[in-house]
C-alpha cells in the first residue's frame, strides 16, 4: 500500500504544467458540449409541446412619409399704425398681453379742433332750420292774404251800348287797379319767400352733411380692433401726446389673432416635388416630448425665394439655392405655441399590400423566406419584402392571399415535415 501511494505521488510530480492545462481545457469543452446538447433537447421537447401556428397573409396599409422642418406661427397678426393726419394720441385703452374682442376700442386721438368745427356746424344747421320755419310761416301768411285779396276783387264787365259806363270809365276801374296791384305785390312777396325758404333748406342740408362728416371724423379718432386676439409688441415710445410726422410709419401695437395656429416652413426643390396641398401630416416638437398633432398641408408656393449657399471658398461661384414656402393647418393646437420648432412627417404615399408578421421572415444570406404549408407539408418559400409598419412586413412578391404562413418558425423545424392539421 505504501508503495502504491509513493508511485501515485511520483506520477503527479512527473506531470508538466502544460499537461495540466490541456486536461482542464478538455474538461471545459466537455461541459460546454453537454450544455448545448441539453438546450437542444429542451428546444426539441418544446417543439413537441407546441403546435406550429399558420396564418394567411393580411392586407395592411403602408405609408411613406417625408420629414421636413417648420415652425408654429400665429394665423394672422395685424399691425396698428399711428396716423399723422389725425393729430396726437389722447389715450391708450389696452395693455400688452391683454385679450381684445373684435370692435373693442384700442386708443384715441386728440380731436378738440374737430369738436369745435362740429359744434359750429350744428349751430349753423339750427339757425338754418329756424330760418326755414320762419319762412314757412311767412309763406302761409302771404298765401292767406293773397286768397283774401283775390276773393274781394270785382271783375270789370264791358257793354258797348252803355254810354254812361264809357263816360265815367276812370271813376269805375280805379278800385280794381288798386286790388290788382295788391295781388301782384303779394305774389311777388310770396315768390321771394319761397325762394328764400328753398335756399334755407339747402343750407340745412349743407350743414347736416357737414356735421355728419365731422362726426365720422371724430369717430375715426377712436381706433378699434378689426380682429379678436392678443395685444403684442405695444410700442412703449408711443403714448399720450405723441404725434407722428407726415409720411412716418410707426406701429403703436400688434394684435395676434385668436384664430388657430398654423405651421409654416420652407421646402427644397426635391421636397416640393413630393409635397402638395391636402397631404396629411403628423407634427412633433422637441419642446413637447411624447406628443404629436395631426393636420394637413394647405398651401405650397410655386414661387421660390433664394438663399445664398454657405461657401468658405471665396474663389468658387455657386448659384443661390431656391426654397418654396408652405403652410399647414392643425386639427388641434393644444400644447403648441407660436415660435415652437416642429418636425412634420408628410404622408407622400399610402397603399394597401399583403403583409406577414415580422417573426415569420427568415433571412438566409441575401435572400428572405417564409415557411408555408402546402397540402399539409412544410415548404420554404422565397419572398420579396417591402416596407415595415409596426410588427408587420409588406410582401411584394412570393405570397398569395390563400397561402398559409408559419408564425415564428423555429430553426429546428425541418423542411418537408408533415404538419398535424388536427
Amino acid at each position: 500500500m505504501e508503495t502504491a501511494k509513493r508511485i501515485g505521488t511520483e506520477n503527479d510530480q512527473a506531470r508538466t504544467p502544460r499537461q495540466k492545462k490541456l486536461i482542464l481545457l478538455g474538461i471545459l469543452v466537455l461541459i460546454l458540449i453537454f450544455v448545448m446538447l441539453s438546450l437542444a433537447i429542451m428546444e426539441w421537447n418544446k417543439r413537441d409541446l407546441k403546435k406550429l401556428v399558420f396564418i394567411h397573409p393580411t392586407e395592411k396599409t403602408f405609408i411613406k412619409t417625408k420629414t421636413v422642418s417648420a415652425r408654429v406661427v400665429q394665423s394672422h397678426t395685424e399691425a396698428i399704425y399711428v396716423n399723422a393726419t389725425k393729430g396726437s394720441i389722447k389715450e391708450i385703452f389696452v395693455k400688452e398681453g391683454e385679450t381684445v374682442a373684435k370692435g373693442q376700442q384700442l386708443f384715441s386721438y386728440e380731436g378738440s379742433a374737430l369738436k369745435a368745427e362740429l359744434g359750429q356746424a350744428e349751430i349753423n344747421k339750427q339757425l338754418a332750420e329756424t330760418t326755414v320755419e320762419q319762412l314757412k310761416e311767412q309763406i302761409t301768411s302771404l298765401e292767406t292774404d293773397l286768397l283774401e285779396a283775390e276773393s274781394t276783387t270785382t271783375p270789370v264787365t264791358s257793354d258797348a251800348t252803355n254810354t254812361s259806363v264809357t263816360t265815367n270809365l276812370t271813376d269805375v276801374v280805379e278800385p280794381d287797379n288798386i286790388a290788382d296791384n295788391s295781388i301782384l305785390s303779394l305774389n311777388a312777396e310770396l315768390n321771394t319767400a319761397k325762394a328764400d325758404s328753398r335756399a334755407a333748406e339747402l343750407k340745412v342740408e349743407k350743414y347736416t352733411l357737414e356735421a355728419e362728416k365731422l362726426k365720422a371724423e371724430l369717430d375715426s379718432l377712436i381706433v378699434s380692433s378689426n380682429t379678436a386676439g392678443v395685444i403684442v409688441n405695444l410700442n412703449q415710445n408711443v403714448g399720450q401726446g405723441f404725434q407722428a410726422k407726415e409720411n412716418q410709419q410707426i406701429a403703436i401695437m400688434e394684435i395676434a389673432s385668436n384664430d388657430p395656429f398654423r405651421i409654416e416652413g420652407k421646402l427644397t426643390e426635391a421636397e416640393k416635388a413630393k409635397i402638395t396641398p391636402g397631404q396629411p401630416i403628423t407634427v412633433t416638437s422637441n419642446v413637447v416630448a411624447n406628443k404629436n398633432w395631426n393636420g394637413k398641408i394647405t398651401e405650397v408656393s410655386d414661387y421660390p425665394t433664394y438663399k445664398a449657399p454657405v461657401n468658405n471658398d471665396k474663389d468658387s461661384q455657386h448659384d443661390p439655392i431656391p426654397y418654396y414656402s408652405f403652410k399647414a393647418s392643425l386639427d388641434t393646437q393644444k400644447g403648441l405655441y407660436p415660435g415652437y420648432s416642429t418636425s412634420l412627417d408628410v404622408v407622400v404615399q399610402s397603399k394597401q399590400s399583403l403583409a406577414v408578421p415580422e417573426t415569420s421572415i427568415i433571412g438566409i444570406e441575401n435572400s428572405t423566406y417564409v415557411m408555408v404549408q402546402k397540402k399539409g407539408i412544410l415548404h420554404k418559400q422565397k419572398v420579396e419584402t417591402g416596407q415595415k409598419t409596426g410588427h408587420w412586413v409588406a410582401i411584394l412578391k412570393g405570397l398569395k392571399d390563400e397561402d398559409k404562413v408559419g408564425v415564428n418558425p423555429s430553426w429546428i423545424v425541418h423542411l418537408g415535415t408533415l404538419i398535424n392539421l388536427n
